[in-house]
């Protein structure tokens, strides 16, 4: 079975319709990150299996949850470009634009997408606690995610200032997501979301579990939010 293949097997596996063209692209993106992770590193995972199932599929879980006729997308903390590429190629007619603080790995994932043809995509340099302050992105997206970032209460104070009042905020987290929820449920109400479901998902392989957690923006965030990440990382959140 080719690397195309197990991709769309995959997807269907979890209910994620995947056609041949997007599958190309998505396996495409993968091959040349893992040249390129030999010269910058960008992944930990490098065994193709484990990328398609860890990286590709991983990313896609959120899609459905995703608002329909949602045009911006910021990826927060995108990485080696998860799950911003992936959203890319299954999401075409919206922008997609990828935030990391690392600016090394943003270029070798803008310089793979320019190479291969994903146009949707737009890459940001620079840290969530100074663009939530920003005027220029401030409450400037429809739709902000990130994966396995952060605890939930800092995530929150790094995303939803980001977000569009009516947009939402989708945080992949791993199976120990629980512990966060108090503390984390505060802080999104304080910010101006409301959890609105908490969505687990089963990849190919029953050790494999995490939880999407979803988040409608609501109201605006108060002007005083972000705070420095010094302060987010050691002063417990007010309210």
């Amino acid at each position: 079975m080719s690397n195309m293949e197990k991709l769309m097997a995959a997807g269907e596996k979890c209910g994620i319709a995947i056609d041949e063209k997007q599958s190309r692209l998505m396996i495409l993106y993968m091959e040349k990150l893992l040249v390129m992770n030999e010269k910058i590193n960008v992944t930990r995972i490098t065994d193709v299996d484990e990328f398609i199932e860890k990286h590709l599929i991983d990313s896609l879980t959120c899609l459905k949850f995703i608002h329909k006729d949602v045009k911006s997308i910021l990826d927060v903390g995108t990485g080696g470009g998860f799950p911003g590429v992936p959203l890319a190629v299954m999401l075409p007619e919206a922008e997609i634009t990828m935030m990391d603080a690392t600016g090394k790995k943003l270029k070798v994932i803008e310089d793979i997408c320019r190479e291969i043809g994903i146009k949707n995509v737009e890459f940001l340099h620079g840290r969530a606690e100074d663009l939530g302050k920003d005027p220029a992105y401030r409450e400037g997206y429809d739709c902000i995610v990130s994966r396995a970032v952060a605890n939930l209460c800092l995530l929150s104070e790094l995303c939803l200032p980001l977000a569009k009042k009516g947009g939402q905020f989708i945080a992949l987290k791993g199976k120990n997501y629980l512990e966060e929820m108090d503390e984390g449920e505060k802080a999104i109400k304080v910010l101006g979301g409301k959890i609105t479901g908490i969505e687990s998902c089963l990849l190919l392989q029953s050790d494999l579990v995490h939880v999407i957690i979803l988040v409608d923006k609501v109201k605006k965030t108060p002007e005083k939010f972000p705070r420095s990440f010094g302060k987010i990382k050691k002063e417990p959140f007010p309210g």
